[in-house]
């Protein structure tokens, strides 16, 4: 899986006009977002028309919404890329020191917006679906994705049984790891920049036989490649980090999927009296 637009691409039912321009899309993505719909016509050979419908077929409003998501992956996928201090630098030059409250929230605002629009509603409800049909769940989230996977795991061992968070890279978790069987589930919270550890414990888990979910913020390196399920978050902030907004808003996201989906008054009950003389 190369990136989103790939993915949509592989997944929509296309003519021999549109799989020539989806050929063309992907091969020529830095290219498209300097063209007009009739521009990228003319280099392909089809009409005005056919860009159009073909944008439309695959997900997007238009043409123009089609090259604001390949121009918002790029940028993504550059920003991913950088050293911390590199970042850091672009971003101050970027905004100039202008950190107050609305522009802050208007790079939010962007990634949260961008969340269900490049990504189908159908994968969250499959990621649903998965956590509450496997038999067991694994949630992974090393590094800067840690908090993100224990507070995912917490919330989800209230309505399922058998949920196991994995949140370091030493033994503990690769004994857990060594434990999974086919038909488990694996949800992965990960950012660029990636490390080894990260392909290891999904090759692990692609070994056993396991169903593998992903929630990114890039996926042009192909640690999303054993995944079934990708969702992508985004993650440009004004600083040298990540932010995870994106990546929480999913995660509530699906979480509320499944309390949709699972009876689990029962266990929370249980809980509570089990907790009830622990509260203040």
């Amino acid at each position: 899986m190369a990136n989103m637009l790939a993915d949509r691409i592989r997944n929509a039912d296309l003519t021999k006009t549109q799989k020539k321009i989806a050929n063309y899309f992907i091969e020529n993505q830095e290219r498209i977002g300097t063209l007009s719909s009739m521009e990228a016509a003319q280099e392909i050979g089809v009409s005005d028309a056919s860009i159009i419908r073909f944008s439309r077929q695959i997900g997007f409003d238009g043409f123009a919404d089609l090259k604001e998501h390949i121009y918002d992956m790029l940028v993504e996928t550059a920003f991913s890329g950088l050293s911390l201090t590199e970042r850091a630098s672009q971003n101050k030059e970027l905004y100039q020191d202008q950190y107050g409250p609305e522009s802050y929230t208007r790079l939010m605002n962007e990634n949260i917006g961008a969340l269900f629009h490049d990504n189908k509603a159908e994968d969250f409800e499959k990621i649903a679906d998965l956590c509450v049909s496997c038999p067991r769940r694994f949630v992974i989230g090393l590094r800067g994705s840690r908090g993100r996977a224990m507070d995912f795991g917490r919330l989800l061992s209230f309505m399922l049984p058998d949920v196991f968070a994995l949140t370091t890279d030493d033994c503990t978790s690769i004994n857990r790891m060594q434990d999974i069987r086919e038909g488990d589930l694996v949800i992965m919270f990960v950012f660029s920049r990636f490390y080894k550890v990260d392909r290891d414990f999904l090759e692990m888990a692609r070994q056993r036989g396991a169903r593998i979910c992903i929630l990114t913020n890039d996926v042009t390196e192909n640690i999303a490649a054993c995944a079934e399920t990708v969702i992508i978050t985004a993650s440009r902030g004004m600083s040298f980090f990540n932010t995870t907004l994106a990546q929480a808003m999913a995660a509530e996201y699906i979480l509320t999927l499944v309390s949709g989906k699972v009876d689990y008054r029962e266990r929370i009950e249980e809980r509570d009296r089990i907790t009830a003389s622990q509260r203040i």
